[in-house]
C-alpha cells in the first residue's frame, strides 16, 4: 500500500499501477487533495459543489469508522441510494472498512412491488449485516423494507448524518487485493438475482484494461448517466475515475431520458473525453435533440464514445455520427465495446485498425452456425459490429455442447479467461463451478468464465450475436430475438423504438416466436381495434419477410410496460413469464 506522502507529477501516472482502488484514492488524495472527483447534476443542469479526492477520503474514512463499529470486516453492506455524492461516499467507506458493498437498485415508486421483490431477492442471498443510505430515504422505505425477514434486525447508517470528523484518527487498513471488493448483482431477468464476487484484484485490472484499451490519461474527462448501481456505471464513472485521478461528471438515469440533450450539454460544458452508454441512447439523441439545441453544443473535445452492454447496431452509429457533426462530433470517436459483471466490466473494445468496424454476414448461414461475409446488399445479409480485441484477457470461441474450440468463423459461446473474471457467484458453489471453471475439452489454459453468449471471431475481431437462453430454435433453426425485435421496431410508426421484445414459447412440443411492443404515447393504434390490427399485421408481414417467421402472437402494449433493467435493458425472460401468466396489461392487448 502506497503511504499518503506519496506524490508524483501528471505524467507519471499513466506508469503508476494501484493495487487496490483504496490505495489509489489514498494516493490522489495527498498528490491532488483539492481537484475535482465528483460532480453531480441532480437536474441534468446544475451542478452540487465537487466531490473533491481529499474530501471524499475524509467522509469515506468517517463512514469506515461508523461502519465498523457495527459489523464486522467482511459483512456485507447493503446500499440503497438515489444516484448522487452519497452513494459514492457509502460505496468508498465500504472498501474502507473492510465491508462488502451491495449496491441494489432503489424501488421506484411506480413500479415498488417488482423493486421490492428484487430487493428482497437480494437481501436474501447477500444476508447483509447493515443498510447505507441517506436520512430522507430510510424515513420513507425504512418500514417497507424491514417486511423483509432478512432486512428486519439489520443495522441503518444514515451517511449524509456522519460527522466528516468521525473518521479523524481512524486509518483503513490496506485490503489484501484477493479479498472482496463488492457483490454486483445481475439482473435477474432470468431468475433469482445472483451476486458477482468482484475482488480489488479485479477492479484493478479491469481499470487498467479500460486504460489501455481506451487510451486514458490524466486529462481524461468522463461524464455520463449511467445508474451507479449497475456495472457499467459503477466501475466507467465511480471506480476508474477514483483509481486513476480523473474528473467524473454524472447525472441521475432519468434526467437523460426526460431530455436527452442534458448528456450532451455536460459533455460540451465539462469537455468531457470519454462517456459511455448502450445503443439505445445514441438513437434517442438522434430523435429527440434538436437543430436548435444542436448549434450549442460543442463535441469536438469527445474522444471515446464507447456503446455497449446491448446490441450495436450501425445504422444507429451512421445516425447519430451524421446528425452531430455539426457539432464537432467524429464518426471514430465511438467505439463498440463487449463485457459484463462476471468480468467485473470490459473484455473487448480495444481497435484494431479503425475505431468500429462492421460486417454483413448471410443470415441463412449464422443461424447453422458459420459467419461467411457477404455485399450488404444481399437479400439475407445480417450487419454485424465489431467490439475489437481484449489486450490482456484471453477470449475463446467454444462449442457450448462439445466444449472443443470453434475455429475462426464458427460461432459459438463467448469464454473468458483472465484477472478481470470475478471469482463466482455469492453463495453459489454449483453454479459458480458451472460457469466459472470451465475447460475445453481439447485442451488449452484455463478455467474460464462461460458467458453465456454467442459469437464468434474474425480477423476483424469480436463479434457478438446474442444470449444463448434467448435463441428462439424454430425449425432447427436458430433466431436471434434482437434482430426480430429490429425488424418489429421498423414495421409500423406507431411501435416505440427501443421497446420491442421477441422471445420463443412452447405449445406441443414445438417452440414459436412472439412479439411484445410497446407504442408511442398517444398512438391512434392503443385506442383503435382496427388499428390495432393494421399494427400487428404489418409486423407479423414484416419479421415473415425477413426472417420466414410466422408469429404466433404480436401483443401491443403502453408506453412503459415491458420489464427493463436499471440500465434500460430489456429482460425477454421477465417479459416472457409476464406474457405466459398473462396478467394486466397483457391480457387486455391480446
Amino acid at each position: 500500500m502506497l503511504d499518503e506522502s506519496f506524490a508524483l507529477s501528471p505524467t507519471a501516472l499513466d506508469e503508476v499501477r494501484f493495487e487496490t482502488v483504496v490505495d489509489a484514492l489514498h494516493a490522489h488524495a495527498a498528490r491532488i487533495p483539492d481537484h475535482d472527483l465528483f460532480t453531480f447534476l441532480p437536474d441534468g443542469d446544475e451542478a452540487e459543489p465537487s466531490l473533491t479526492f481529499s474530501m471524499l477520503d475524509t467522509r469515506a474514512r468517517a463512514v469506515a469508522a461508523s461502519l465498523r463499529a457495527q459489523v464486522e470486516p467482511g459483512s456485507r453492506a447493503l446500499l440503497l441510494f438515489m444516484p448522487g455524492q452519497d452513494f459514492v461516499v457509502a460505496y468508498f467507506g465500504c472498501l474502507y472498512a473492510g465491508v462488502v458493498a451491495v449496491p441494489a437498485y432503489l424501488p421506484h415508486p411506480a413500479q415498488r412491488a417488482r423493486g421490492l421483490l428484487r430487493l428482497a431477492g437480494i437481501a436474501e442471498d447477500a444476508q447483509p449485516a447493515a443498510i447505507l443510505t441517506t436520512s430522507a430515504i430510510q424515513a420513507a422505505i425504512e418500514t417497507t423494507a424491514r417486511s423483509i425477514p432478512e432486512l428486519q434486525e439489520t443495522a441503518w447508517l444514515a451517511v449524509d448524518e456522519i460527522p466528516d470528523a468521525g473518521g479523524a484518527g481512524w486509518s483503513a487498513p490496506a485490503p489484501d487485493p484477493d479479498s472482496l471488493a463488492f457483490l454486483q448483482y445481475t439482473s435477474g431477468s432470468t431468475g433469482q438475482p445472483k451476486g458477482v464476487m468482484v475482488t480489488h484484484r479485479n477492479l484493478a485490472h479491469n481499470t487498467d484494461l479500460i486504460r489501455t484499451s481506451l487510451g486514458l490519461d490524466h486529462s481524461t474527462v468522463v461524464v455520463g448517466w449511467l445508474p451507479p448501481y449497475h456495472d457499467m456505471g459503477l466501475i466507467s464513472m465511480i471506480v476508474a475515475p477514483a483509481m486513476l485521478g480523473i474528473h467524473s461528471v454524472s447525472m441521475p438515469t432519468v434526467a437523460f431520458l426526460q431530455n436527452p440533450v442534458r448528456w450532451l450539454r455536460a459533455i460540451s460544458k465539462y469537455r468531457g473525453t470519454l462517456s459511455a452508454a448502450p445503443n439505445f441512447a445514441f438513437d434517442l439523441c438522434t430523435r429527440k435533440v434538436s437543430e436548435e439545441d444542436r448549434a450549442t453544443l460543442d463535441l469536438s473535445s469527445w474522444a471515446v464514445a464507447t456503446n455497449g452492454a446491448e446490441p450495436v447496431r450501425a445504422e444507429s452509429m451512421k445516425r447519430f455520427s451524421a446528425a452531430f457533426a455539426s457539432c464537432g462530433f467524429r464518426p471514430e470517436t465511438i467505439i463498440p465495446v463487449y463485457g459484463l459483471a462476471e468480468s467485473t466490466l470490459l473484455v473487448s473494445g480495444a481497435p484494431i485498425e479503425q475505431p468500429w468496424i462492421f460486417r454483413s454476414f448471410d443470415e441463412s448461414e449464422l443461424e447453422e452456425g458459420v459467419a461467411r461475409i457477404v455485399p450488404q446488399d444481399s437479400p439475407n445479409a445480417r450487419v454485424l459490429v465489431s467490439c475489437g480485441i481484449s489486450r490482456t484477457l484471453d477470449v475463446a470461441i467454444v462449442d457450448p455442447k462439445r466444449h472443443t474450440r470453434c475455429a475462426p468463423g464458427e460461432v459459438g459461446e463467448i469464454w473468458v479467461a483472465g484477472e478481470s473474471v470475478a471469482v463466482g457467484y455469492w453463495q453459489r458453489p454449483d453454479l459458480s463451478r458451472e460457469a466459472f471453471e470451465a475447460t475445453p475439452s481439447d485442451g488449452g489454459q484455463g478455467p474460464y468464465m462461460r458467458t453465456g453468449d454467442l459469437g464468434f471471431r474474425t480477423e476483424d475481431g469480436l463479434f457478438v450475436c446474442g444470449r444463448i437462453k434467448d435463441v428462439i430454435i424454430v425449425g432447427g433453426r436458430n433466431h436471434y430475438p434482437h434482430d426480430i425485435e429490429r425488424t418489429a421496431e421498423s414495421a409500423h410508426s406507431a411501435i416505440r423504438p427501443g421497446c420491442v421484445a421477441a422471445f420463443g414459447v412452447t405449445t406441443d412440443g414445438e417452440e414459436s416466436v412472439v412479439v411484445a411492443a410497446e407504442l408511442r404515447p398517444g398512438a391512434a393504434a392503443g385506442e383503435d381495434r382496427s388499428e390495432s390490427e393494421a399494427v400487428a399485421n404489418a409486423v407479423r408481414h414484416a419479421v415473415a419477410q425477413e426472417h420466414r417467421l410466422t408469429a404466433r402472437d404480436v401483443v401491443l402494449l403502453p408506453a412503459g410496460t415491458l420489464p427493463k433493467t436499471s440500465s434500460g435493458k430489456l429482460q425477454r425472460g421477465e417479459t416472457r413469464k409476464e406474457y405466459l401468466t398473462g396478467r394486466s396489461p397483457w391480457n387486455a392487448q391480446r
